[in-house]
């Protein structure tokens, strides 16, 4: 088949080719006769035909683009980076007649997974020296790309064996020149070292391929974090990179990654799924295989805490009245894992006109009363539980409204008291208690009240003490304390009005005294 041996030797017969362009175009036009018996190949218009795949060569960009047949339409699947020969590669479109595992080549040199295009043009691999697969010219193969051929279509042996297994004699193939690559682009080329004149093919598929013992490179950059705070957004894959050692191509895409999560009580790492809203150890084991299935893997261990601040709720600016009791209201606090921490937290209160605050726990505060008017400094504080346990705080004010207490007053203040029934002095007290509610009048924090027993208290007291008067059985005089308390701030006020109790029960029925001992008549026999 027509290629040329661009070895060391070959060198020499570059620079004679340089100098005698047209008498080697001759020659090699002779050599593609005397050697393979064939005449040169032109190009042939045919037919269109239905096949499974069909090629298309850019021989100007150097890339070739397989195209299947999919539901009547070719779409393209595939681009490989070729070495053409310029206009030594026909341009037209031809079916393939033929193939060879190995195959001689001008030089001589050699080729793997050989198609035949048309006459002396062939799909091969990069020649090698020898009919050994540790023979390849390592600068012929990094010219893949680039016009280096004599006719020719070169490929990679991964790419040449695709053809080769994939498409059926008759593939159809058409050659032409553009510098648009086509529609899935360039290839990006591999590069070998050239350090040895000859060596493997980096993508042979062979299990012997010293370049299939070369694992790809997973990195994970110093900025990937370790820690992560609950609830906070993570990426798994961002700041891990990986590449093929063989082919020099990037893998990061191609990066995949397990996880597992500790279990404090078994002591054992479990399957898991990597989430922020979840605390505890993570193990992020990621893999990649490289071109030529190589594995490599690395793992890393991902700590989701909860160390920031607690969040605070519902603190804020309050008007109270007078002895309100109660200094943490509805304030919350919890952790950003929403662990509560309320009663974790510590209350310092400043006074109205006072500077220094009081500083107490969160089960004091409940009980703390706001007795002076004026606007209070409250200030909520809470750590969190782990370590740096660092707090949280808010402070708020809290006004207190001071009113007027309330006043009550009797007119008159002296009243009698009758009773006539010793088992009615519940009917008595009632019907005295409604004459001094016609006596009373309240003012409540400026405003009139209308006095009634719903919101008025009785107590009936001594005469010259407060114990308590409960004698009605005979004539005397005793006290009553009526109580009102304000409904703003709460407090009592009360005003005293004197009784004089007169008893009034009847020895057989009618409305009379009792006549005492001393004054009765003993009857005569």
């Amino acid at each position: 088949m027509v290629e040329y041996l661009g070895k060391t030797k070959g060198e020499v017969m570059k620079q004679q080719i340089s100098k005698l362009k047209k008498l080697t175009a001759v020659l090699l036009m002779l050599s593609l006769l005397i050697g393979t018996g064939i005449g040169p190949a032109k190009a042939k218009t045919v037919s269109a035909a239905q096949t499974k795949y069909w090629i298309k060569v850019n021989k100007q960009a150097n890339v070739a683009t397989v195209y299947k047949l999919t539901k009547g339409k070719y779409k393209p699947i595939k681009a490989f980076l070729v070495s053409c020969g310029g206009s030594n590669t026909p341009s037209g479109t031809f079916y393939t007649p033929a193939k060879y595992r190995w195959q001689t080549l001008m030089g001589p040199s050699y080729g793997q997974y050989c198609t035949r295009i048309h006459g002396g043009i062939l799909f091969h691999s990069v020649w090698y020296y020898s009919h050994s697969k540790a023979s390849q010219s390592t600068v012929q193969f990094n010219k893949l790309g680039k016009t280096a051929s004599h006719g020719c279509v070169r490929l990679s042996v991964a790419d040449a064996k695709w053809i080769y297994d994939n498409c059926k004699l008759g593939t159809k193939v058409t050659i032409y020149s553009s510098k648009n690559p086509g529609p899935l682009g360039k290839p990006k080329p591999i590069k070998v070292s050239t350090s040895r004149s000859m060596y493997w093919d980096p993508t042979d598929p062979d299990k012997n391929n010293p370049y299939r013992k070369v694992k790809p490179t997973i990195k994970i950059s110093s900025k990937k974090k370790k820690t992560v705070e609950y609830g906070k957004s993570y990426s798994v894959k961002s700041h891990v990179t990986a590449k093929d050692n063989v082919t020099k191509k990037s893998l990061t895409k191609k990066v995949k990654y397990s996880v597992t999560k500790y279990n404090a009580e078994k002591k054992k790492y479990y399957k898991a799924k990597f989430s922020t809203k979840s605390l505890g150890t993570y193990k992020i084991k990621y893999s990649v295989k490289s071109a030529l299935g190589k594995s490599a893997s690395k793992t890393i261990k991902v700590e989701v805490v909860d160390t920031l601040a607690p969040v605070i709720s519902n603190a804020t600016n309050k008007t109270v009245t007078i002895n309100t009791k109660n200094a943490v209201f509805k304030t919350t606090a919890k952790m950003r894992s929403g662990k509560s921490r309320t009663s974790a937290m510590t209350v310092s209160i400043t006074k109205p006109g006072e500077k220094k605050a009081t500083s107490m726990s969160y089960s004091k505060a409940k009980s703390y009363v706001f007795n002076k008017a004026g606007t209070y400094t409250v200030k909520y504080t809470v750590k969190n539980s782990n370590k740096p346990y660092r707090a949280a705080s808010k402070t708020v004010k809290v006004t207190v409204k001071g009113y007027k207490n309330a006043e009550i007053k009797a007119n008159p203040t002296a009243f009698t008291m009758t009773v006539t029934d010793p088992n009615a002095v519940d009917q008595a007290k009632k019907e005295l208690e409604a004459q001094i509610i016609k006596a009373i009048s309240i003012t409540d924090n400026g405003t009139k009240v209308i006095p009634s027993d719903k919101n008025l208290k009785f107590e009936y007291i001594g005469q010259n003490d407060d114990t308590a008067y409960t004698d009605f059985s005979k004539d005397g005089n005793c006290r009553v304390k009526v109580t009102y308390t304000g409904t703003k701030n709460k407090k009592p006020v009360s005003v005293i009005v004197n009784i004089s109790v007169k008893t009034e029960i009847p020895l057989d029925g009618k409305n009379t005294k009792a006549i005492p001992a001393s004054e009765t008549t003993t009857a005569v026999e």
